[in-house]
């Protein structure tokens, strides 16, 4: 049977690298106990040896290969950076933006980079401060790479840019009624002092948390 068939990974987890050299690792002990027994085998079987663990291996590679093309193209087909949403339905956001921002110009590479970038956001969304230095260490660029790159893609600067996605996450949680607190709703994406959150929340939506909460009770 093809090894890329039974290939059994968790493609998600922390120790991905592990788990794929403990599946390399069995096919070339094969081959390495060939050459320590090749006074014990004819030519024959070590070279079957050989080739049964090399093709062994090939799979593996192959099913990785596939694996990755297969995320690649989830990414690219499936899947949008949410800023890019939120900047073709959102004329306010559109107004923040330095330059006009063409989604479909913006190459798959950088599109999964925003990607990464929008979940490093999300994954920190309470913290009051977002540390640019971290984020951008994060992300394996230097602070300035960092606000130059997201100055190019979406025309923001980082600040607002994770002002926006904030008060994205903010209506999502009043819209699908996660919650109707706003102090709980300000508090959990990063902001402690409610009437800030509730003004920035009005530039971005035109409407103020409360009146979106009572707009859809």
């Amino acid at each position: 049977m093809n090894q890329a068939e039974n290939l059994v990974i968790d493609w998600d987890a922390p120790n991905l690298l592990d788990q794929l050299v403990r599946n390399i690792k069995a096919p070339l002990e094969n081959i390495a106990a060939a050459g320590r027994n090749s006074d014990e085998y004819n030519k024959e079987k070590i070279e079957e040896i050989i080739f049964s663990s090399t093709k062994e291996i090939s799979d593996i590679i192959e099913a990785i290969v596939a694996k990755n093309k297969a995320r690649s193209l989830s990414l690219t087909h499936e899947n949008r950076p949410d800023i890019f949403e939120i900047y073709e339905s959102n004329e306010n956001v559109r107004q923040m933006c330095m330059d006009t921002v063409t989604p479909q110009k913006v190459t798959k590479v950088d599109r999964e980079w925003l990607m990464i970038l929008e979940k490093e956001v999300y994954d920190n969304l309470s913290n009051n401060f977002m540390n640019l230095y971290e984020l951008s260490f994060r992300m394996a660029v230097s602070e300035r790479q960092l606000h130059r790159r997201i100055l190019s893609l979406v025309a923001l600067t980082p600040n607002k840019y994770i002002r926006i996605l904030r008060l994205h996450k903010a209506k999502q949680m009043i819209d699908n009624f996660v919650e109707h607190s706003i102090p709980q709703i300000a508090y959990a994406v990063g902001y402690n002092d409610v009437h800030y959150f509730t003004k920035l929340f009005a530039s971005q939506y035109s409407v103020s948390p409360k009146e979106l909460v009572g707009s859809i009770r």
